[in-house]
Order: structure tokens, then C-alpha cells, then sequence
């Protein structure tokens, strides 16, 4: 109990269920079918750019270019589909091939020149949209045929008896899944896994155990630009059109997701669950307080209490883990 009770991921989930069962004595429609299903369907994209910004916290520092770098890639391929029609796994392909770029430039100015990553990845997010806005004029464009039976793939659809509301869950979230269970396998059953959290807690010392720190943080960025795409692929069909302008900005959410999850801005430290946890939290807030006639301007206040409160519990773990290991190490020198 006393393990449980120091894990982020524990207090995370306890404030879920004490704002799903205050909405649900409030409203009587939070576990309505059809909610759980849109929270779901709402949380999928965010869930995948969670990984994005997990995977850059752990090993190097803050990652803020992946919103605009699946919506350049995403605009790309999708006004080539349109004008020319290729078959839908060759755009994919392109879309892929153009996050990976992204994130080479990303990873070769941080790994080469040792620049502060959110300097670098805020410079990506700054060309890609001028790429989108200023080259490709940035107007909304319609899924192209190619994508739309990906568009059309619903893996669920309920009818609530309480409300008489339907919905559905897109495809979009096995990929999700999918790219979860990947992420999982690589951060606890390989070495590239334990390098990445040895380089976010203790560059120095991951370099004398012989890990390739430059190798690793370069890989990690192109990766984050192919998850990206595949984000903005994801959230393009699930809306049916594409426009820039709806993936800026997307960033803060989800950094504040993943610290409410227990990553911790210094490195090091992570779980898949509490990104997880942190992304459907601020999910609820963003989509299931108007059920008890919470203001969108009020949401805000809930949301940003929630993160302080989220922030402060790891802030306080770090803390203790740290005097933990001073004791540790006062112990060993005495002896």
C-alpha cells in the first residue's frame, strides 16, 4: 500500500474517479454509453502527441513542435491526394518520411550544437506553419477519396437508452493502442528503453555505461516526428478535413497532460500510464463539465487547479525520492 500510495499514476487515477462519480450525483449522464465512448474518441489524438512529448521529457527536454508538424505533414498529403490522387499507403509513406525530416532537423541542431530543445522544437513548430500558411496558403481541404475508407472505419457505435444520443469510436484509437503497446516494448523490454530514461536522469553516467546518448536522443526526435504525423493523419480523418490552424497551439495540453501524469520536467522519470491517465483527466474536464452546466471560461479554472495540484504531488514524490537517496548515500559514506 505504502508503494501504491508513491506512485503519481495512483492519485491521478483517485481524482478521476472523484470527478467521474461528482459529475455523474450532478448530471446522471457520465456513464451514459455515449459519453464514455466520446471521451474516448475525444482523448485518442491527444494520447498519441502525449507520447511525443513523454518520450522528449524523459530522455532530453521539452518538445513542442509536434502539433504543427502532423499538421503540415498531414495538409501535404492530404492536397496531394486531392490534386493527384495516389493511392492512400503512398501518402502515408510521404506524411511519415515528412515527420521523420521534421524531427531529423530537430534532433540534428540539439544533438549537434547542444541547443535547448524547446528553442530548437519551437523553431520547427514556427517554419512548419509558415510552410503551411504562407507556401500552401493553409485552406481547408476535404479527406481525399484515398483516405476515406480509413475516414469511415468506426470500431464502435452505441445508442444511449438514458438520452437517446449516439456515438462512435473511431479507428484512429487502435492505432493509438497500437502505438502504445509499441512504446511499451520499447521502454521496458529493450535497451534503447532503459538508455532513454538512463539519459534524462543522468546524461554523464549514461555515457560511461556505455550508452550512444547522441544516437539515442537523435532517434528519439525522429520518432517523434513520425508519431506526430501519424497524430495528424488520425485527427484529419476523424474530423474529414484538414486546417492547420486547428493543430497549433495543441502543445500546452498535452505537456500539462503528461506532468499531471508524473513526467517530470527535469527528466528521467515517466510512465505510459500516467501519460495515459493525465490525457483522459483533462479530457473529462474539457468534455464532460458542460454536463453540469460548467462554463467553458470556468472549465479553464478546473483545469488549471487540476494541473497545480497534479504538478505539486510529483514535485513532492521528486522531493522525497531525493532525500531518500541522500540518506542512501550519508548511510554508505558513514559505513
Amino acid at each position: 500500500m505504502k508503494k501504491l500510495l508513491g506512485k503519481n499514476e495512483f492519485y491521478v487515477a483517485l481524482i478521476i474517479v472523484i470527478l467521474a462519480a461528482f459529475i455523474q450525483a450532478k448530471s446522471g449522464l457520465f456513464f451514459a454509453v455515449n459519453n464514455i465512448v466520446d471521451l474516448f474518441r475525444a482523448i485518442t489524438v491527444n494520447a498519441i502527441y502525449a507520447l511525443c512529448a513523454m518520450f522528449a521529457f524523459v530522455s532530453t527536454g521539452a518538445d513542442v513542435s509536434f502539433p504543427m508538424i502532423a499538421g503540415m505533414s498531414t495538409y501535404i498529403v492530404f492536397k496531394l491526394g486531392v490534386e493527384t490522387g495516389l493511392p492512400a499507403f503512398v501518402l502515408v509513406i510521404i506524411a511519415l518520411v515528412i515527420g521523420a525530416i521534421c524531427g531529423c532537423v530537430n534532433g540534428f541542431f540539439i544533438v549537434k550544437f547542444h541547443f535547448n530543445s524547446l528553442i530548437v522544437t519551437l523553431s520547427t513548430s514556427s517554419i512548419c506553419y509558415g510552410i503551411a500558411f504562407g507556401a500552401l496558403k493553409g485552406v481547408r481541404i476535404n479527406v481525399p477519396d484515398p483516405f476515406m475508407p480509413f475516414a469511415n472505419w468506426n470500431i464502435l457505435k452505441v445508442t444511449s437508452s438514458q438520452t437517446g444520443l449516439g456515438a462512435s469510436l473511431h479507428g484512429a484509437f487502435v492505432v493509438m493502442l497500437l502505438m502504445y503497446l509499441c512504446a511499451y516494448i520499447v521502454l521496458n523490454h529493450t535497451m534503447i528503453g532503459r538508455a532513454i530514461y538512463a539519459i534524462g536522469g543522468d546524461e554523464v553516467s549514461a555515457r560511461r555505461a556505455g550508452f550512444k546518448v547522441d544516437a539515442i536522443r537523435f532517434s528519439v526526435f525522429v520518432a517523434n516526428g513520425i508519431a506526430s504525423a501519424i497524430g495528424g493523419l488520425c485527427y484529419a480523418c476523424m474530423c474529414r478535413n484538414c486546417s492547420p490552424m486547428e493543430y497549433y497551439g495543441g502543445e500546452m495540453i498535452v505537456i500539462a497532460a503528461i506532468v499531471l501524469g508524473g513526467v517530470r520536467l527535469t527528466g528521467g522519470h515517466g510512465t505510459l500510464l500516467g501519460c495515459f491517465l493525465g490525457t483522459f483527466l483533462l479530457g473529462m474536464v474539457s468534455n464532460s463539465l458542460t454536463m453540469i452546466g460548467v462554463s467553458v471560461y470556468y472549465q479553464n479554472v478546473f483545469l488549471g487547479i487540476i494541473i497545480i495540484l497534479g504538478a505539486s504531488i510529483a514535485a513532492i514524490q521528486a522531493a522525497r525520492s531525493m532525500k531518500t537517496v541522500s540518506a542512501s548515500e550519508m548511510e554508505g559514506a558513514k559505513s
